[in-house]
Parts: structure tokens; C-alpha cells; sequence
């Protein structure tokens, strides 16, 4: 038996409860409304005081906010859709009880993972294209909004299987998911931050996110970015597939 066998059937259940939420205009507002807020108050409002050195602010903010989206709802969905299963639906620990392989479980989960937070980006990215953001043309876009909501949806899965609760799965996204998406570059260039602050945001995977999002082409430094998050995705898919092997609850 393949050790995907079983990760479609997973795959499938996800993408059918997104498309019952997805017909719901409330649920589709629910995630649009945060990042139209930053672009409205940010973009809209102090970006016609900020005066960017290689383009207008806009085309630099909204990668930012599509990176973010892409983080934010990659993350959420699978940590907050184990949770539930876990705590209350009681149907993970039926998956578990499934003879599929922890590869199989964490691919079509992690999946399901990456094609929400996919849509998210690609709506502020609509949303940006109303407002005047013009991209260009080039495979680098896709490529980083994949590998991003991959490591983050793997992420999701990990935080999702190992803590004890609803409650403690919010503290990551308070302590981590929301402070990277401020400091960053979401909103500024990490050369707007001192030095002590600036180092250590190069570390995390959002930087790199951002930083791929607004090159034009395969540059090095695109290059460099997707390497890093190519780096973070395995790592972090690998933990995932350690957190299923070793679930017991």
C-alpha cells in the first residue's frame, strides 16, 4: 500500500466542508474583512503619506497582506479544525483509528490547509487589483504562496494535534501567528526596525514570505526566499507526520 493511500478521501471531506462554509456570504466576509481593513487604513489612508523608494505603497502592502492572509488561514483552518475534531466532534481520533499512514493523514490534511489559505490570498489579491495593485507576470507569486500556506498548514497540524485544548491553541496564534504578522514586513520594510528587532524577523518564515512575494522575477534574493521556505515546509511537514506517528490519546 502507497503511504499516500487514503490522503484523497481525507482531501475530499475538507474541501467539501470549505465548499458548504464557502456558500455562505457571512463566512467569505469573515475572512476578507481583516485584511480590507489594514488596506483601507494602511493603503488607502497613511499610504498616500508614505513614499515607497522603488514603487507606491500599495504594490508594496498588498503582497504583505496576501502573505498574511495565505499564514493566518492556513494555520487557523487545520489548527482549529483538529481541535474541534478532537475536543468535541470526537472524529480525529476515528482518522487515527483508520489504517492510513501518518504521511497520508498529514498530506490530504495539510492540503485541504493549503487550498484555504490559497483562496484567502487569492481574494485580497482581487481585492488589491480593484484598489490599483498591478503584479508582474511571473511564477514567483504562486510558487511562495504555496510553499507558505504548505509549512504553515503543517504547522497548523502540529499545534493542532499536541496541545491540550481550544484555549491553548490560541495562545499560538496570539504569541506567534499575529506578531509576525506585524513585524515581518507585512505593513513596512524590515529596515524600518532597528537592528536587535530586524535580525531575528529574518529568521521566521514570513519574512521570507514577503520578501518572494514582491520580487518581479527570479532574482537571487527571490531565489534565496523560496529556499528557505522550501527548507521550512519540509521540516515542518516531517513534524507533522512525527505528531500523527506518535498520537495517543
Amino acid at each position: 500500500m502507497s503511504l499516500l493511500d487514503g490522503a484523497g478521501p481525507i482531501f475530499r471531506r475538507e474541501m467539501l466542508l470549505f465548499r458548504i462554509k464557502l456558500a455562505r456570504p457571512t463566512f467569505v466576509l469573515s475572512t476578507m474583512v481583516t485584511p480590507l481593513f489594514y488596506m483601507v487604513v494602511f493603503g488607502l489612508g497613511l499610504g498616500r503619506q508614505v513614499r515607497m523608494a522603488d514603487g507606491s505603497y500599495l504594490s508594496f502592502l498588498v503582497p504583505g497582506l496576501m502573505g498574511m492572509a495565505a499564514m493566518h488561514n492556513a494555520f487557523a483552518w487545520v489548527a482549529s479544525g483538529i481541535n474541534i475534531a478532537r475536543f468535541y466532534h470526537r472524529t480525529w481520533q476515528v482518522v487515527m483509528l483508520a489504517p492510513l499512514s501518518p504521511v497520508a493523514v498529514t498530506a490530504g490534511t495539510v492540503a485541504a490547509g493549503m487550498v484555504r489559505g490559497l483562496v484567502a490570498a487569492l481574494l485580497v489579491g482581487v481585492a488589491g487589483a480593484v484598489a490599483g495593485w498591478r503584479p508582474s507576470p511571473t511564477l514567483v507569486l504562486p510558487a511562495t504562496l504555496l510553499l507558505e500556506t504548505a509549512l504553515f498548514a503543517a504547522f497548523g497540524m502540529v499545534v493542532g494535534i499536541k496541545t491540550k485544548g481550544a484555549e491553548e491553541s490560541s495562545t499560538y496564534t496570539n504569541f506567534l501567528i499575529t506578531p509576525m504578522g506585524f513585524f515581518c514586513g507585512t505593513f513596512f520594510p524590515l529596515s524600518n526596525l532597528p537592528p536587535w528587532l530586524a535580525a531575528p524577523m529574518h529568521l521566521l518564515p514570513l519574512t521570507h514570505a514577503n520578501i518572494a512575494l514582491r520580487e518581479s522575477g527570479l532574482s537571487l534574493l527571490a531565489l534565496t526566499s523560496l529556499a528557505v521556505l522550501a527548507l521550512f515546509t519540509v521540516l515542518l511537514c516531517g513534524w507533522a507526520c512525527h505528531a500523527v506517528a506518535g498520537y495517543r490519546e
